[in-house]
């Protein structure tokens, strides 16, 4: 009986403290925030574009004689519940909407992604309380995707203009600093992978958690309809004439198809709790619901709003490792291009240290041309055109100078690609060729440009025993900004 009772006693503790190691592990080990921000991006934009269109009619949806009168809509509510549209008077009610689309869009850009979050998730469900004839799915599934992004405090630690700025002002602080017999560094210290933090784990795991949820009772809930055991339930919705944007009766003379698409869709559901923790199925189960969530927005384009927001939902569950390599590539081919910038040239530091802070995981590797032998990064440079224009060296050798070297810059950031695209167009290249050459030629340099200044020659080796010959010295911007200011 001792024996019994120690033994029944290890293995409760044991069964305890595995318990406690796996919660602490499932909720609280630092995870890749890019899911995260991507899914604030997703929350801000559809939140954006749900109050706009209830901007169409303000006054119908939320004014206090519209369709659901404010004084009959805040009697139906539970108690506790609160909205402050019923707070907002009706001349004051566009000026109210226009600043929650401006939450809207700055939560999206993932500017002061703390607060506007917060502030997201209360015009979100002040919304839905003071327009109920407007709410369905989508709603809920909004609501509770910004919840959790304004709980965890965590949707700006990537893909943001936070994280950006932030990053900006490092790389030119440090861009700032002369460093002897050295190039000059314009890349912020905080790389441009994003770490891992708690905070993120913690919103990806509730965001998972509910989409377990959500499918698992939705499967469930339909294995109590016939349809869906006879396999027709989806021809009623196809059929239905008043909601469907095309004409799907073509269909009835394939009731095999039908009945897959039934009993295929309603498998995922109650499969997709189970899994999606598994590394081995997680890509079909994602797969799975993004073509479910796409489907039914073809056959009910109303739902269109409701399928996107579950799409973004499932980013929880993808990695952010891959999720960045569809915008920066794998991390074997990094860098993708080689930058060549005139280290002694302010506009230019900033001009780099504008492009490092948007790098999103070691695409750019910037090289200050004045302390390097440019013919080393390619054999067809020459320092004189060099110093011209900035010049950019892909992993192909392929060579890019001025405009054309900033457009394919451009077109590796995701932040700037819209640019890109913009400045690939034939008169806005023609265009930005002339512009920038005028600024290349008259950018100022932390020295008077003489030949000795403006020379580019390659850094001397302190292992070299002989003397330097004139055309090998090694460039003195350096030096001769470290004079000027001694004798400041």
């Amino acid at each position: 009986m001792r024996r019994f009772l120690i033994d029944a006693a290890a293995y409760l503790s044991g069964l305890a403290s595995g318990f406690a190691r796996g919660w602490s592990r499932f909720f609280f080990r630092p995870a890749d925030p890019t899911p995260l921000g991507l899914i604030r991006v997703a929350v801000g934009l559809l939140g954006f574009w749900s109050l706009f269109v209830l901007g169409l009619d303000l006054h119908a949806y939320l004014g206090s004689q519209g369709w659901a009168e404010a004084e009959a809509s805040y009697q139906s509510l539970p108690p506790y519940a609160w909205s402050f549209w019923f707070f907002v008077p009706d001349s004051l009610l566009r000026a109210a909407w226009l600043a929650c689309l401006g939450v809207f869009a700055l939560l999206a850009l993932g500017l002061f992604s703390r607060t506007t979050a917060v502030l997201a998730w209360v015009i979100v469900v002040s919304t839905v309380r003071r327009a109920p004839v407007a709410v369905f799915g989508f709603d809920q599934i909004l609501s509770t995707l910004a919840l959790y992004l304004a709980a965890t405090g965590a949707s700006g630690q990537a893909v943001s203009l936070d994280r950006f700025l932030r990053r900006y002002r490092e790389a030119r602080l440090r861009a700032a600093v002369v460093r002897p017999q050295g190039a000059r560094v314009v890349a912020p210290a905080e790389p441009g992978k994003p770490r891992p933090t708690t905070s993120a784990n913690l919103g990806l795991r509730l965001i998972q958690l509910h989409l377990a949820f959500i499918y698992g009772m939705a499967g469930l809930a339909k294995l109590q309809g016939p349809s869906w055991w006879n396999g027709m339930a989806l021809w009623g919705t196809m059929a239905a004439g008043e909601f469907v944007a095309f004409d799907f009766t073509p269909l009835a003379a394939w009731p095999v198809v039908l009945n897959a698409m039934t009993h295929g869709s309603l498998a995922l559901e109650i499969a997709y709790p189970v899994l999606i923790w598994f590394a081995a199925t997680r890509p079909l189960m994602i797969a799975g619901a993004v073509l479910l969530h796409l489907g039914i927005a073809v056959v009910s384009p109303g739902l269109t709003e409701f399928g996107l927001a579950m799409v973004a939902a499932n980013l929880a569950f993808a990695s952010g490792t891959w999720l960045r390599s569809l915008a920066a590539g794998r991390e074997d081919e990094q860098p993708a291009l080689r930058v060549l910038f005139d280290g002694a040239c302010p506009r230019c530091r900033a001009s780099m240290a504008l492009v490092t802070a948007a790098d999103p995981d070691r695409v750019i590797e910037p090289i200050d041309l004045t302390a390097v032998d440019v013919a080393s990064i390619h054999p067809s440079l020459r320092p004189e055109d060099c110093m011209r224009s900035m010049h950019v060296v892909s992993r192909s050798g392929r060579v890019s100078a001025g405009f054309d070297a900033v457009v394919r810059v451009a077109s590796w950031l995701p932040l700037f690609r819209p640019l890109a695209l913009i400045g690939g167009l034939p008169g806005v290249a023609s265009l930005g060729r002339i512009v920038y050459d005028r600024i290349a030629s008259s950018r100022p340099r932390d020295a008077a440009c003489t030949d000795d200044v403006c020379g580019i020659h390659p850094p001397a080796s302190s292992s070299d025993s002989a003397p330097l010959s004139p055309d090998r010295a090694s460039p003195p911007s350096g030096g001769l900004v470290r004079d000027l200011s001694q004798k400041r």
